[in-house]
């Protein structure tokens, strides 16, 4: 058991040192020495772990997304309603990519142009997250929330695809202070999103649309129909029939 242990704390401690430098040099020009020297382990530890730079590469996103997928998970079962379980999923992606700029960094500027990661295990951890949330939309359209006829991949590339251009331009400008911050920005984003794309509630009994003088009109009809009501009835100032 201590032995474990003791290997898994050196395993995150090269994936955290490769994570910053890849992040901060790049991928081609960041070696193994670099990584060993910062993670404080020999090369052929490294090695030994990863086998090579590349894989060492696809073992951080990989454990990061299963991490963040697995602690999603635990509550959010518990939201009621597809609108607020999706706040809560872009909510995620926003505290992930803000609270780790080199994580997401890495997979926004880096590994999105790469064409094998999307043959790994690194990228099928992160497309779960992006695929419950299309079965979220898809929850619903079929329940009546969402409109019938709404195209729920167009919804999902509008959610993620949004987060990760206002996260990929913070990158591009330096990682400046925001202020709305991207916290901020959620609410009035989905509101727009959500107002466009939710089903419209039948409205019942009978609505009216005048205009002003049709509505003087019908005031003064209603009106001369209340007098004569309490004339019939005995209204103010007449005697009531014995």
């Amino acid at each position: 058991m201590a032995d474990r242990s003791k290997n898994k704390t050196r395993k995150d401690r090269i994936m955290e040192a490769a994570l910053r430098i890849f992040a901060e040099k790049g991928f081609q020009t960041a070696t193994i020495t670099e990584i060993s020297k910062e993670a404080g382990v020999s090369e052929a530890t490294i090695y030994e772990y990863f086998g090579t730079k590349e894989d060492l590469l696809f073992a951080i996103p990989e454990k990061i997304s299963n991490d963040t997928y697995e602690e999603m998970g635990r509550f959010l079962p518990y939201i009621k309603g597809v609108e607020g379980r999706l706040r809560a999923m872009l909510l995620g992606y926003i505290n992930l990519y803000q609270s780790n700029p080199h994580y997401s960094a890495l997979v926004l500027l880096q590994l999105t142009v790469n064409k094998r990661f999307r043959e790994t295990a690194a990228h099928a951890a992160i497309r779960r997250s992006a695929h419950d949330m299309l079965l979220c939309i898809r929850e619903g359209i079929a329940d009546g929330t969402f409109k019938k006829d709404a195209n729920a991949y167009l919804i999902r590339s509008m959610l993620l695809g949004t987060i990760e251009h206002l996260f990929i331009q913070w990158h591009m400008e330096g990682r400046p202070e925001r202020n709305p911050s991207f916290l901020d920005l959620l609410d009035p984003f989905l509101e727009l999103i959500f107002d466009g794309i939710r089903a419209k509630k039948e409205e019942t009994g009978v609505t009216l649309r005048l205009n002003l003088e049709d509505a003087r009109t019908l005031g003064n009809f209603l009106q001369a129909q209340g007098c004569l009501e309490d004339k019939k009835q005995g209204g103010p100032g007449q005697a009531s029939p014995v």
